[in-house]
């Protein structure tokens, strides 16, 4: 009931003029960043937050009632209440899920963002423009970086914490042996699930502990402790999400130093 007031309340203030671009999570942001580094983007998700349990507060419903436009990824974000801005929304990737992690993803949807963008600031059109050929190039560039980066690992392949990663990873061919969570906090990890990836690691035992920064790696320590093979296997811990202020190259960077950090003898 409560929520419900408060939305109802909120609907009622009366709304200055626009206030810019309001994204759902932080790539998203970056994705816009990358575009038009003069926009005025407000993201929802505060640093640190978890984004499976985020809801948005009062002053975040004002914000966006406020916006000019909307950009997220239904499939991600969908299940947070109050986010709806008819007329005004991208809604980037409604049926793929963490689709930001794959630089094939984000060159498809690049030049769509574009258009919205020089939608709403027709003055810097031209600069969006060449951002957009600048920013195509170097998602290229980055999916071929990635792949280079991940062909050690068609054979090894993984063992995730979480499955953020897991759809860019098949569009690279890296068998993931097994995701550890089903649920967003690995609460159903039990000892049966335990054992299980024990031995698909000791099956695979150069395969990689792929970790999720944002989520506890608890349970890819005790795989490393308790494997059999006297070499034991990385551990990488991945951000999925970064900060508001990071453009989506430097996200996508970031986790690409450090695996090939990790892949240097």
């Amino acid at each position: 009931m409560l929520p419900f007031l408060i939305f109802f309340v909120m609907s009622l203030l009366p709304l200055p003029a626009g206030a810019g671009i309001v994204t759902t999570l932080p790539p998203l942001t970056g994705l816009v960043l990358l575009l038009d580094p003069e926009a005025d983007v407000h993201c929802l998700l505060p640093p640190g937050a978890d984004a499976h349990d985020f809801q948005l507060r009062p002053k975040q419903v004002q914000t966006l009632k406020q916006a000019d436009l909307l950009v997220r990824s239904s499939f991600d974000d969908g299940h947070w209440s109050g986010i709806s801005l008819p007329g005004r929304t991208l809604d980037l990737w409604p049926g793929q899920a963490h689709a930001w992690l794959s630089p094939a993803a984000v060159i498809n949807i690049l030049p769509k963002l574009a258009e919205a963008l020089q939608l709403l600031a027709p003055q810097r059109e031209q600069a969006i423009t060449q951002a957009l050929s600048k920013a195509l190039s170097h998602a290229y560039a980055m999916n071929i970086k990635w792949y280079k980066a991940l062909e050690a690992y068609h054979e090894r392949g993984v063992i995730m914490q979480h499955n953020a990663w897991q759809p860019a990873l098949a569009a690279y061919k890296v068998p993931v042996w097994a995701v550890l969570e089903t649920q967003h906090h690995g609460d159903d990890i039990g000892p049966h699930r335990l054992e299980e990836a024990l031995g698909l690691l000791n099956a695979h035992p150069t395969a990689l502990l792929w970790g999720n920064r944002r989520h506890a790696g608890r349970a890819l320590q005790w795989l490393q402790e308790h494997q059999t093979a006297s070499e034991k296997a990385r551990l990488l811990d991945f951000d999925p999400l970064g900060d508001c202020g990071m453009t989506w190259l430097e996200l996508m960077q970031l986790n690409l130093d450090l695996l090939e950090k990790a892949s240097t003898p």
